[in-house]
């Protein structure tokens, strides 16, 4: 009987030191693993500071930025600013002064063109959604073109990176000029992200903590809510449309840091655009010429002309672009937002873009930009005019709608067909007007009047400026 004993004696010393082992080991692992820091508390870091901008600049294509590049040549040099830089789009539909390449290959050399033209400046943060150069005066197209939801999700993505004060950008307007509606696309997301980035349930995955940031293939991004204090637009019009609407300055001012004229700096970026008719720009440089320049030149060395958007923070109308701006930032502040007008009354009213922009300034509390310019459009001689209408019937019966068009001499209508609009619906139709084939002086006026039950339901009044220059299509 002795010798189970000593057996169960050894059995039972085994396992206490395995057991004491294994609970070393344990402690050892626990230990080991209080000691190194959790890598989860990155996310607790503060934003990478190369990339903070005081200004961000939302344009559409490269060389856009001549727009505000005197302005910010002065805010770079002499108020030691930060500026980023978005391009909308590479522009691949534009025009080669110096070679064969088009289309997406001449995207490619713009796109070095760009970056090397801001870099010039100092700026080197510069990003490209993706877009693609949408030859339209049609906001809409441009935003379907350039796949509106991916371009406004990197751009409020753009704006958490870098959390600037103030973002500069197109007018979100459809008025006379040049009217590019890639121009007016740039301006539209700058708009929206301005509204979105502050807001932590729009892109939520941007600012969500990484899983493990100290490792590879994280899917969420880190960033943080930011919400921008103010914004401001410009534009290349036919007519001024500027006189009250926000800051100007000069680009004849002499920079005291460069001791050239701000004009000039900015004429100086542009002739990095090669493509673009940079060496017609440096030529001009070269012979002190570019005073009496009609070109490109002319907006390099003109005044920039603001057009205030809005101030979440303290400021006036034409107040310099950061008074009341608050370096470290502020809350965020919700946008109006849209909300449906409703009609007891059949009525009718223009369509889209112009449609698009009311619902547009009222979500995000833009309506005075509807009082810059009425309805109005620019039409080449021989082109097309397109008046688009939209009939509302609220009414539980449907109605009959005729149209009638007073149009300028010289204009040929074609007829308008009555149209049958079910209840509760609304009908889309357009009107059509060819030009005339001379350029005529001055706007021309045209009103389109619906009239349903022998009521008048609404009169649209439109009016163009006939141009024998480039003109986009509608």
């Amino acid at each position: 009987m002795a010798r189970p004993n000593v057996i169960t004696t050894m059995r039972i010393a085994i396992s206490v030191g395995i057991i004491v082992v294994f609970g070393s080991s344990v402690t050892r692992a626990q230990n080991t693993t209080d000691s190194k820091p959790d890598g989860y508390r990155a996310n607790n870091r503060p934003p990478d500071p190369r990339y903070k901008a005081d200004i961000l600049l939302v344009v559409a294509h490269p060389d856009d930025e001549v727009m505000a590049t005197a302005y910010l040549a002065r805010e770079i040099y002499d108020n030691q600013k930060r500026v980023a830089v978005v391009y909308e789009t590479s522009g691949d539909e534009g025009n080669n002064d110096v070679g064969a390449e088009q289309a997406a290959a001449l995207g490619d050399i713009r796109q070095i063109e760009g970056r090397r033209a801001v870099g010039s400046l100092g700026i080197t943060n510069v990003w490209f959604l993706g877009g693609h150069d949408t030859v339209s005066q049609n906001v809409l197209t441009s935003l379907e073109h350039c796949g509106h939801g991916r371009c406004l999700d990197e751009l409020v993505r753009i704006v958490r990176i870098t959390q600037p004060s103030v973002i500069l950008t197109w007018l979100p307007n459809f008025t006379t000029g040049e009217n590019h509606a890639d121009h007016q696309a740039s301006g539209v997301l700058a708009t929206e992200a301005f509204d979105l980035a502050g807001d932590p349930t729009i892109f939520s995955e941007q600012v969500s903590p990484a899983s493990n940031p100290d490792r590879n293939m994280n899917l969420t991004e880190g960033l943080r809510p930011w919400q921008p204090e103010k914004i401001y637009y410009f534009y290349n019009p036919t007519h001024d449309i500027f006189a009250g609407q926000g800051p100007q300055y000069s680009s004849q001012e002499i920079s005291p840091s460069r001791h050239v004229s701000y004009g000039m700096l900015a004429a100086e970026v542009f002739t990095y655009h090669l493509s673009q008719g940079g060496t017609k720009v440096a030529n001009e440089i070269a012979g002190n010429t570019l005073a009496s320049s009609a070109g490109i030149a002319k907006i390099a060395t003109g005044p920039v002309q603001l057009i205030f958007g809005k101030s979440l923070v303290p400021s006036a109308v034409t107040d310099d672009v950061f008074t009341g701006v608050v370096p470290d930032g502020i809350a965020y502040q919700r946008a109006p937002g849209f909300t449906v007008a409703t009609h007891s009354e059949p009525s009718v009213e223009i369509g889209d873009p112009w449609s698009y922009y009311r619902k547009f300034w009222q979500a995000h509390g833009l309506d005075h930009l509807g009082r810059i310019v009425p309805v109005e459009v620019s039409i080449h001689v021989d082109g097309t005019l397109v008046i688009p209408l939209i009939v509302e019937n609220p009414l539980d019966s449907a109605i009959d709608a005729t149209f009638s068009v007073k149009a300028p001499d010289g204009w040929k209508v074609t007829p308008v067909a009555p149209a049958s609009v079910a209840p509760h619906s609304q009908y889309y139709l357009r009107v059509l007007a060819a030009a005339p084939a001379t350029r005529l002086t001055g706007w021309q006026q045209f009103a389109v009047t619906a009239e349903s039950r022998h009521k008048n339901i609404g009169t649209i009044p439109v009016r163009v400026e006939l141009s024998d220059g480039w003109v986009a299509p509608q």
